[in-house]
């Protein structure tokens, strides 16, 4: 999974970016996790870390985490859709994953 969105990248208007989580981790009690968001030009450019856009990567701590809950990926993506950055942000499935 990944989402998609409109973000400014060094002035550089990018309508499609593909902004993936990455490395969740959690603390020692399991209450919460870190993980980092890339950001890649285009879901094409994804296929390669590589390309991921240059400073444009973003760290989350102390999130709130339910062990009880879904994977921490997905906890991810839900939490990423609750903050104002990412509003309209949209929902894109990579391949193989179920719908």
């Amino acid at each position: 999974m990944a989402l998609k969105k409109t973000i400014i990248y060094k002035t550089i208007n990018l309508p499609d970016a593909y902004l993936r989580v990455v490395c969740p981790q959690f603390d020692l009690t399991k209450k919460t996790m870190s993980f980092g968001v890339w950001a890649f030009a285009s879901q094409d450019a994804a296929g390669d870390w590589n390309n991921s856009l240059d400073g444009a990567a973003t760290t989350y701590a102390d999130v709130p985490y339910d062990m009880a809950g879904a994977n921490a990926y997905e906890q991810a993506y839900t939490h990423l859709k609750s903050l104002p950055d990412f509003a309209g942000a949209v929902d894109v499935l990579e391949v193989g994953q179920p719908s």
